[in-house]
């Protein structure tokens, strides 16, 4: 409760914040001064920021405490001059930014600068908030708190960055018509993340930059561990829809991915621990991949996944495309639909690259081999079971490298005894 005595000290300050809301109310052209003496008045005691309707011109503004800066929606608006962030945030407790439309005005910030970024923020609430005609859109590193309910399109770059959060949730945003990324959640070196990222709808991502695979992906996920990934809708990525690269205890659950370019869900390199399940894929080369055991991927599990039309060939070239589900090591699939896609519906390790698999109730319907499965010299273990299989080539063949060696493992099992082929129906 604030006494008498307390109220009566702070009756300046808060005269003079009222007294430069109005006039930043009334303001019109260059508005970056008058709102930069609001914000440094209002963070002086944890204050707010009202930005009225009206569309008005800034560049360059610095938010150094905690403080809420709140408009009236996509009506109030306001446009960078020139490259370079809108808006700088950096070390603060707390700060809310909510319901204000950003516009880079077709500005790219130049470099890896973001229209607004945020450094040292703990609990960062971007909310209800539109960002477009940028770079890069929101950069935010070592932070926390939420972005969320906001529409981010149009970006030569990448909408969403996050560099080694603490605690972060993006969550129910729009992000459309983006040149390189749509969510990045990286870390500057491997390690724990936690990151949440769901129920955002993501669409149209390409790859301007070129390149086989780092542009291009809808989710991106780099390095960070513990990452959620979880009832994101997905459209149209020029590679894939989520991609998690190096990073372990990857949870990857109820997305639903449309036209995908490449791979679809991909989960690559040094990672360890990964879950992929319940997820709906339709239209790309790969669904699923869990890959890189070479470079010490490993321990999965893939169960009750969709996929359908995998039919793309791949943007890189190649003879073989179109794969339901490709794993390698220490991983179960099971309980997964496959339907139409054109090499197989199941891809059991590449060369070398097969550890301790098990592929076990499965439904593969319309592929052109059911399961293939490496017995290439050197490869390990798998246990192939109960399987119901409708292939257009060969049920469950044998690979070394990318040559068919034994059209029917069923029949061939005892060549190779490190492989089990039990109660699997084709037909």
């Amino acid at each position: 409760m604030i006494n008498r005595r307390d109220f009566i000290a702070a009756a300046p300050a808060l005269a003079a914040a009222w007294r430069t809301r109005g006039a930043w109310a009334q303001a019109s052209g260059d508005g970056a001064p008058l709102l930069q003496h609001a914000i440094d008045v209002a963070q002086r005691g944890d204050g707010i920021v009202t930005i009225p309707p009206g569309v008005r011109a800034v560049s360059h503004l610095r938010i150094a405490g905690n403080i809420r800066l709140v408009g009236a929606g996509r009506s109030s608006r306001l446009v960078a001059i020139g490259p370079g962030p809108m808006l700088a945030i950096a070390h603060a407790d707390s700060v809310a930014i909510e319901n204000v439309a950003f516009d880079g005005g077709g500005h790219a910030s130049g470099g890896e600068a973001g229209l607004i970024e945020a450094r040292d923020v703990a609990d960062l609430n971007f909310v209800d908030c539109s960002v477009e005609r940028a770079g890069y859109g929101l950069r935010a590193e070592r932070c926390g708190g939420r972005i969320a309910r906001s529409s981010f399109r149009n970006l030569a770059q990448s909408a969403i960055h996050s560099l080694d959060a603490t605690g972060l949730a993006i969550i129910d945003n729009s992000v459309e018509d983006c040149g390189a990324n749509g969510v990045q959640v990286w870390r500057s070196a491997p390690g724990y993340d936690g990151a949440i990222v769901r129920g955002n709808r993501i669409a149209r991502i390409r790859a301007d930059p070129g390149g086989d695979g780092p542009y291009g992906n809808a989710i991106s996920v780099f390095r960070a561990g513990g990452v959620s990934c979880a009832g994101n809708v997905i459209r149209d990525a020029a590679f894939s829809a989520i991609r998690y690269n190096s990073g372990s205890d990857a949870l990857i659950s109820g997305n639903s991915c449309f036209e995908s370019g490449e791979t679809a869900i991909y989960v690559e390199f040094g990672f360890q621990g990964a879950i992929v399940s319940a997820n709906v894929v339709d239209g790309a080369s790969t669904g699923i991949s869990v890959t890189n055991f070479d470079s010490g991927g490993r321990l999965a599990a893939v169960t009750g996944n969709v996929m359908r039309n995998c039919v793309k060939r791949l943007p890189q070239g190649g003879d073989i495309y179109g794969i339901g589900i490709h794993v390698e090591a220490d991983t179960i699939v099971s309980g997964n639909a496959v339907d139409s896609v054109n090499f197989a519906g199941l891809h059991l390790g590449y060369g070398v690259g097969l550890r301790d698999v098990i592929a076990a109730d499965n439904v593969l319907s319309d592929c052109g081999f059911g399961i293939a499965v490496s017995v290439a010299p050197g490869a390990g273990g798998a246990t192939i079971r109960d399987n119901r299989i409708r292939a257009r080539r060969g049920a469950i063949v044998g690979m070394a490298w990318d040559a068919v060696v034994s059209a029917d493992l069923a029949k061939d099992a005892a060549k190779y005894p490190l492989l089990t082929i039990a109660g699997n129906e084709a037909g």
